[in-house]
């Protein structure tokens, strides 16, 4: 076993915390960390082609139409994939098992609309709560944070999954807006650091640094809202690990 599963009845709300969320998720990656970053690299390939070679799609053309940010979108349809699949190979990690790539990519595709669904509904809301006034947007960010998780793991729907995601943030918001900061202070660096050695090394090596970085940081943003949904589940459904992963056996 591993540091799975938290005895029910003692893990209180007021338990939830930024620290131990990095650490366990830290801890889940690095366990698993050549197969999740497999999954998240190719999810990342077209995010580090078009930052290392510009968008490589600009040039294509299909009955006339020139696919300018075709790579962006691609690569959000591919980071939807992965985060569902990662989802569930860090439940099974968490369960105390050996991480099967295969049936994570199973279970990934089984929830692929429902997730690609939620992703679309809560980057379309969240922005428009930025346009219309910053802080409105970054709380709709926090507030669905683990709507992700609770799509896969609950066989909900879109917008069901968005409010329960708002039902088990409640109370839990600012700390979890303090964990999406720190994720993307961290990713702002580190691509800054990327860009000015691109500088430097040329394409090649960059394109490398690009896409094994964002691989890692993906894994690593989808983990963390797996283990945030997970702590919230024990904290207020008073359920633990096998309970929770029950649902896919």
């Amino acid at each position: 076993m591993t540091d799975a599963t938290l005895p029910v009845g003692h893990f209180a709300e007021s338990d939830f915390r930024v620290g131990h969320v990095v650490g366990r998720s830290w801890s889940v990656l690095w366990r698993n960390f050549p197969k999740f970053l497999l999954v998240s690299a190719v999810a990342a390939l077209p995010e580090a082609a078009t930052a290392t070679l510009g968008d490589p799609f600009h040039l294509l053309q299909i009955v006339g139409l020139k696919l300018d940010g075709f790579s962006t979108l691609l690569g959000h349809v591919l980071t939807t994939f992965s985060e569902a699949a990662v989802l569930y190979g860090a439940f099974q990690d968490m369960g105390g098992q050996r991480v099967d790539l295969v049936e994570s990519l199973r279970v990934g595709l089984r929830r692929f609309f429902p997730v690609l669904g939620v992703a679309i509904a809560t980057t379309i809301l969240g922005y428009l709560g930025l346009f219309v006034f910053v802080v409105p947007g970054l709380m709709f960010f926090a507030l669905a944070f683990v709507a992700i998780p609770a799509c896969v793991v609950e066989r909900r729907g879109v917008f069901a999954s968005i409010g329960r995601s708002a039902d088990l943030t409640r109370g839990h918001r600012w700390k979890i807006f303090t964990l999406m900061l720190l994720c993307f202070v961290s990713q702002i660096i580190a691509e800054s650091v990327l860009e000015n050695l691109s500088m430097i090394t040329g394409v090649g090596p960059a394109f490398v640094g690009y896409l094994v970085w964002n691989g890692a940081w993906g894994a690593f943003y989808a983990i963390c809202a797996v283990v945030t949904y997970h702590d919230l589940r024990v904290a207020r459904d008073g359920v633990d690990t096998a309970q929770i992963a029950a649902v896919f056996e």
